[in-house]
């Protein structure tokens, strides 16, 4: 019994020095994921990284129904608006490079925007301060909604977007969340490396990284291995909403299945698994992606004339106890995802879910207070 007993101390402290979880914390998060892993149900996928590496990585759920494919570390979800940091990302490449300037104005590299002024700069699209009207605020050409069942691009979102003569507010004097200014920031992208964004991605970030399950999906034809399919619960209220946007979804128990089959990327549109997603998080502490000036120029926030201080490049700073995070979170019709990095702990918490009506930003956070409860965090 007492061999026993030193043995599980051992075990415990030789997972301590690896970085790994404590038996007893993997058995905790288990618990709290309980709920969703289920042999017939979409779920989570939950990762804890440090130091760069994945130490916790575990599915709860499916990530395919018609064939019973179990979530993993490698299965590929959509991050929605946590793509925002990739686009980021693209764009601190091109200021380090010094080829564009955060103060440079729109209109010098998208001339549909040189009716706003020169007052109009890039900074505000990446502060979320631009005065931008969302596209989904505008009317379709077509007259279809600005659903992911009814194909539109990038492309056409950005002419309903910058279709209005004048800004819904002076640049700088509110702060508006908007993947408007996101999905303008990856046109300026692709016109100052004279890529498509795809492209630009690939061979700047997901190449340098070893992230080769990661792309942006500007295509919905591709094939996407391991994809966790998007799911969510059928139900009359749901019927309802479908039948308003004109699509027959059957009223009865069971899963609705969500493809995205609109390729629109910027705000959105990267698909990642917890092991790439590790490597990305790995970035911050290595040389890989343009020296400690990168990640440096990632976190650095601004101020304009409004209260709101605490965003970056696709990120936001928020505090745990007293402990400083960058974190973000996003969620779309075919699920939801939360990462949050702890560099003073090179501890980093990701959440993804193929599930719609889930919050991964509050599971994150639950996930988040169990590790600090643990003495993990």
């Amino acid at each position: 019994m007492l061999r026993a007993f030193v043995l599980l101390l051992l075990c415990s402290a030789g997972a301590h020095a690896q970085g790994r979880l404590a038996p007893e914390t993997e058995r905790r998060i288990d618990a709290l994921f309980a709920a969703f892993d289920r042999p017939d149900a979409p779920g989570y996928a939950i990762g804890v990284v440090r130091d760069g590496a994945l130490v916790f990585g575990r599915g709860y759920g499916l990530a395919n129904l018609d064939y019973g494919v179990p979530l993993t570390s490698r299965s590929a979800f959509h991050l929605a608006s946590l793509s925002k940091q990739f686009t980021g990302a693209a764009v601190a490449l091109l200021v380090l490079d010094g080829e564009i300037a955060l103060t440079d104005p729109v209109a010098a590299y998208v001339p549909e925007a040189a009716k706003y002024g020169d007052g109009l700069r890039i900074e505000h699209l990446v502060y979320m301060t631009s005065g931008l009207h969302e596209y989904t605020r505008q009317p379709r050409r077509s007259g279809l909604p600005w659903q992911t069942f009814f194909y539109f691009t990038t492309d056409e979102a950005l002419e309903a977007t910058l279709r209005p003569d004048t800004l819904r507010f002076a640049p700088g004097s509110r702060w508006d969340y908007s993947n408007a200014n996101y999905m303008l920031l990856t046109r300026i992208v692709e016109r100052v490396s004279g890529q498509r964004f795809a492209a630009f991605m690939r061979e700047r970030v997901f190449d340098p990284l070893g992230m080769a399950a990661t792309h942006v999906n500007d295509d919905p034809t591709l094939v996407v291995p391991g994809r966790a399919v998007g799911y969510q619960a059928r139900s009359a209220e749901l019927t309802r909403e479908a039948e308003g946007i004109g699509l027959y979804v059957r009223d009865e128990p069971g899963w609705l299945q969500i493809p995205r089959v609109s390729p629109h990327y910027g705000g959105s549109g990267v698909f990642s698994t917890l092991e790439d997603l590790a490597k990305w998080d790995a970035a911050f502490y290595s040389d890989a992606l343009g020296g400690p000036a990168f990640p440096a120029l990632m976190e650095r926030r601004a101020r304009f004339h409004h209260d709101k201080d605490n965003d970056a490049f696709g990120l936001y700073r928020t505090d745990f106890d007293g402990r400083t995070a960058w974190a973000y979170d996003g969620g779309d019709v075919d699920g939801s995802s939360y990462m949050a990095r702890f560099p003073d702990r090179r501890t980093t918490v990701i959440v993804l879910s193929n599930l719609s009506s889930e919050r991964a930003s509050e599971r994150g956070q639950d996930l988040i207070r169990l590790l600090i409860d643990a003495g993990e965090l």
